[in-house]
């Protein structure tokens, strides 16, 4: 029913399959808490026939959760325009990833509640800005103006507002086989500042869509293999590929550039869940679907909640991230063996990897 709800919201379903009872509301609802889509979703509760309506306690709570992501979303389009601007100023090349930058896709469809764009409804997170030059530029600017030994493989947490996470990534992305991380490297470097599209009434810039269907789902197969993903980061990628779509799309080279990448599996039953749970069209996939494979990874996202928050399996082990990493990879190795087999050596390498890298900044 939270699936159908979300089909209501983004306009392919007019209503909810049968009416609920207050208890199976309140279910919904937290389920949605859950899954981090609780804001969308009232834009589907708004939609719904008068009879179909949540309880009026529920309905008022709802209201409420939803205008405190609206309030939060205005807060930090704010922050992200004037960190864009900010690092423009010293000369550096940004693009917002994700966040902020995929919400306005969300807008494209023109898709509104009382005349408030379904972005304002998308809840918001950190704010993740991938700044052209490598590692030791972004260093040299982060350890200048607000300098941390928080540094990892592809960021630095940048402490600059107080209520809201900035992470500088001098590596958008990355994959945990070393071999494949390499073919990933090559890929995103070959896309250049004069490639990033200046949204005017945002105050920012953003990748092109090109880039985004390969990396959010490079995003979504990092944090489904070793936490978990939750509906909000399915229904970003349904977004990307409404977006990125034209009548004259070819999808050969991003097929060519899966199967280099090993994700073509993963992207096949992305492609079921999407058609499954948002109704994507055929047409619009990059690649045919798997629904066995789609089964598999529907029923992990409806365990797991927005990154692994809800998903009770491994909490005890949750202290012991090595621990913890391979449990959750564990049941998942048959699907997707070379990421998960490579967790191990991976998680030495970037132990010594950021010991190096702390050692450079303290001398």
């Amino acid at each position: 029913m939270l699936i159908e709800l979300i089909q209501v919201a983004i306009g392919n379903r007019k209503n909810l399959s049968h009416s609920l009872s207050a208890k199976e509301w309140w279910k919904l609802y937290d389920e949605a808490m859950k899954q981090a889509v609780a804001g969308v979703c009232f834009a589907g509760v708004e939609k719904l026939p008068k009879e179909q309506w949540p309880p009026q306690n529920l309905l008022f709570e709802w209201i409420g959760m939803t205008e405190q992501i609206k309030q939060g979303n205005a807060v930090v389009d704010k922050q992200t325009a004037e960190m864009w601007k900010q690092l423009k100023k010293e000369g550096l090349d940004a693009a917002i990833l994700k966040g902020q930058g995929i919400a306005t896709l969300y807008d494209s469809l023109q898709l509104t509640v009382d005349s408030l764009q379904l972005g304002a409804l998308r809840q918001s997170g950190d704010i993740d800005i991938w700044v052209l030059g490598g590692y030791q530029k972004v260093c040299d600017y982060v350890q200048r103006t607000h300098p941390t030994k928080d540094v990892a493989y592809h960021r630095f947490h940048y402490d600059v507002f107080p209520d809201t996470e900035v992470e500088l990534h001098h590596r958008p992305t990355l994959m945990r086989n070393l071999l494949d991380d390499r073919k990933l490297a090559r890929w995103y470097n070959s896309f250049k500042a004069e490639d990033f599209v200046y949204l005017e009434d945002k105050g920012f810039a953003v990748p092109p869509a090109s880039f985004n269907v390969i990396f959010i789902l490079t995003h979504i197969y990092r944090h489904f293999l070793f936490e978990g993903i939750g509906l909000r980061q399915v229904m970003d990628y349904y977004f990307v590929l409404k977006n990125s779509h034209t009548d004259d799309t070819d999808n050969t080279d991003i097929l060519k550039t899966l199967r280099a990448l090993r994700l073509e599996k993963f992207a096949g039953a992305m492609m079921w869940v999407l058609h499954e749970a948002f109704g994507l069209e055929e047409e619009m996939m990059i690649c045919p679907m798997d629904e066995k494979e789609g089964r598999f990874v529907l029923n992990e996202i409806l365990l797991t909640g927005n990154f692994g928050q809800a998903d009770a399996r491994y909490r005890y082990k949750r202290l012991f991230k090595l621990r913890h990493h391979i449990s959750h990879g564990s049941h998942l190795l048959m699907h997707y063996p070379s990421e998960v087999i490579w967790t191990p050596i991976w998680l030495i390498y970037h132990r010594w990897w950021k010991w190096v890298h702390k050692l450079r900044i303290e001398n």
